[in-house]
């Protein structure tokens, strides 16, 4: 029987294997969905610790050469966007919404004056498009 601290830090600990976890492992496309969801701040490295059990004293230097390997090359700072750009981006959606209606009803009076001329053209036998080419 041991005594002192070795007894101490090893008796308790029987019976556990500590394994090694193999980091090539995970596949590349998991990699990269980390490293985006870390670099877009949607999870935190303690979080991608946690949540995917990844070594409590080796995770930063991992996901470190995650990022080099699988992050974006261009690292952009995005502002979050003041009241005056949301305003204007409101003005701008609803001036959108509104080009739509307008598109809309264009497009069903195009369809409505094109089956007018349709029918003027078959029952009337009248010549209201202009033909294409020399035959005019």
């Amino acid at each position: 029987m041991k005594k002192g601290k070795e007894a101490m830090l090893t008796d308790y600990m029987d019976g556990f294997k500590e394994e090694k976890i193999n980091y090539n492992a995970y596949e590349p496309s998991f990699r990269r969905w980390l490293i985006s969801m870390i670099d877009s701040e949607k999870i935190s490295l303690q979080d991608a610790r946690d949540r995917f059990h990844l070594s409590p004293t080796e995770y930063k230097k991992i996901i470190k050469r995650w990022q080099e390997r699988y992050s974006d090359d261009l690292h952009l700072s995005l502002q979050s966007m003041g009241s005056k750009e949301r305003a204007d981006n409101k003005a701008l959606e609803k001036r959108i919404k509104e080009l739509e209606k307008q598109l809309e009803l264009a497009q069903m009076k195009n369809v409505a004056l094109n089956t007018l001329i349709d029918i003027a053209e078959n029952d009337y036998k009248l010549e209201i498009r202009k033909k294409s080419g020399p035959k005019q």
